[in-house]
């Protein structure tokens, strides 16, 4: 595939190379500072996903999805969601196909093993796509740093589940603004880190931590939201 110039406009083919670099096994943080940049992200994740013929488990911390496919239905897109299996975490707003709800929990050690019960119920053997949607409520929740730790932790644990394509969305202007902030232990932890900012009408990806990178030689590029909508 030939690469567009550093400060042209990504095409639909450039951005299957990029989703198709993010590797099973792996975290890879999405930090949205744009717009709609997170629901723009969320919408070729299902989509491409959905052509790929693999299950997605979306981890609705809050009601966030919820809010998210809100948005979708205000912006016209339609996305599949027959391959979408949603993991209800607190929250009232119930979309898509809920496998499971759990109670916010205050113990973040608590939360995290009846997700991972929850998970291993609803997905068993098989491959698929896990999106958290609203991670920076859960650590915003945290009654001191030791609990971003421990959920830190268990990412690190769960890295290397050749089962698991895990891909966490996070609102970063919200994050940025914690007490403390958790991003660069979140970061260390990643094995891919991409930023989404506004530029003119137009995004700019960032590569902070990306195979792309490398095989790519680009730590940026530039999206047209209206070609996202249009291409599927």
């Amino acid at each position: 595939m030939a690469g567009v110039e550093l400060k042209g406009v990504a095409s639909k083919n450039d951005v299957l190379s990029m989703f198709n670099s993010v590797q099973f096994g792996g975290l890879t943080l999405v930090e949205n500072y744009s717009s709609i940049g997170a629901q723009l992200t969320l919408y070729t994740l299902l989509n491409h996903s959905y052509n790929l013929g693999l299950p997605v488990l979306v981890e609705d911390i809050f009601d966030t999805f919820a809010g998210y496919v809100k948005h979708f239905d205000i912006m016209g897109l339609m996305p599949p969601m027959e391959h979408v299996g949603v993991l209800k975490i607190g929250g009232i707003d119930e979309v898509g196909n809920v496998v499971d709800k759990i109670q916010f929990e205050a113990d973040p050690a608590l939360y995290l093993q009846k997700k991972e019960k929850a998970i291993a119920k609803a997905m068993g053997d098989e491959k698929y796509v896990y999106i958290v949607t609203g991670f920076e409520r859960l650590l915003g929740f945290q009654r001191d740093i030791k609990g971003v730790y421990v959920i830190v932790n268990h990412l690190k644990e769960t890295l290397g589940n050749e089962k698991r394509m895990t891909l966490n969305i996070i609102e970063g202007n919200v994050i940025k603004g914690f007490p403390t902030n958790p991003l660069p232990l979140l970061e260390g932890v990643a094995t891919s880190v991409i930023e989404l900012h506004d530029h003119g009408d137009m995004f700019l990806l960032k590569f902070r931590k990306s195979i792309f990178t490398l095989l790519e030689g680009r730590d940026e590029v530039f999206l047209q939201p209206s070609d996202i909508m249009e291409w599927w």
